[in-house]
C-alpha cells in the first residue's frame, strides 16, 4: 500500500496541489505589494520600499528554515528520533543542550537576517539602512508570537536578546549594501588616472 502512495504520479499531484495552495496566494501577495509600492513611490518623501522589505523578510525566514534542515536532520539521525513518536518535539531541547549545535543554529538565523537586510536594501535602491532593518519584521513577529504563546523554553533574557538581534543583524545587511553601493561610486575616483599627460 505504501508503494502506491509514493508513486511518481502521486508525488506530482502532491507537488501541484502544494504549488496551488501556497504559490497562488504568494503570487497574489507579491502582486499586491508591488502595486502598493508603485503607488507609494510616486509620493515625495516615501523612503520605504514595500517590495524590498517584504522580499527581504521572506528571504530571512525561508533561508533560515532551509539552512536549519541539515541541523535538524543531524539531530534526528544522531539521537535516532525517526522511530519515536515524540521525536519532533524533542529536537529543540536537544539542539539547545549542545552548545555547538545551538551556536550553529543561532549563526544560521542571524546570518539569514543579514541576508534578508541586504536583499531588502538592494531591492529598495535607496535608504538601505531603513529598508534593511525593516526586513526583520517577519522574523521579529514570529519571535514575539513564540514568546507570547510560551512556546520558547529559553530564559526571558535570551528571548529579549534574540528579539533585538534580528533587527540589528538585518541593519548590518543594509549597512553592507550601503557600503557596497558607496564603494561602487567611489572606486573610479580613487583608482589611478588613465589620462595621458
Amino acid at each position: 500500500m505504501s508503494e502506491g502512495l509514493f508513486s511518481p504520479l502521486h508525488l506530482l499531484i502532491l507537488l501541484l496541489v502544494a504549488l496551488i495552495i501556497f504559490g497562488v496566494p504568494l503570487l497574489l501577495f507579491f502582486l499586491l505589494i508591488r502595486w502598493l509600492d508603485k503607488r507609494m513611490q510616486g509620493r515625495p518623501g516615501v523612503r520605504v520600499s514595500i517590495v524590498g522589505v517584504a522580499i527581504g523578510g521572506i528571504t530571512d525566514v525561508v533561508a533560515s528554515s532551509v539552512l536549519a534542515l541539515p541541523v535538524v536532520a543531524y539531530v534526528m539521525a544522531k539521537y535516532d528520533l525517526f522511530h519515536l513518536a515524540t521525536g519532533p518535539t524533542a529536537i529543540p531541547s536537544l539542539i539547545h543542550s549542545s552548545p555547538w549545535l545551538y551556536g550553529l543554529q543561532l549563526g544560521i538565523g542571524l546570518g539569514c537576517s543579514v541576508l534578508g537586510g541586504y536583499v531588502a536594501a538592494r531591492i529598495a535602491k535607496h535608504d538601505e539602512l531603513l529598508n534593511g532593518v525593516l526586513s526583520s519584521f517577519l522574523c521579529t513577529a514570529i519571535g514575539v508570537y513564540s514568546v507570547m504563546s510560551g512556546k520558547d523554553s529559553q530564559s526571558v533574557v535570551v528571548q529579549i536578546f534574540l528579539l533585538a538581534a534580528a533587527p540589528a543583524f538585518a541593519l548590518l545587511g543594509g549597512y553592507l549594501r550601503q557600503t557596497q553601493k558607496r564603494m561602487g561610486h567611489t572606486s573610479g575616483a580613487t583608482g589611478p588616472s588613465l589620462e595621458a599627460n
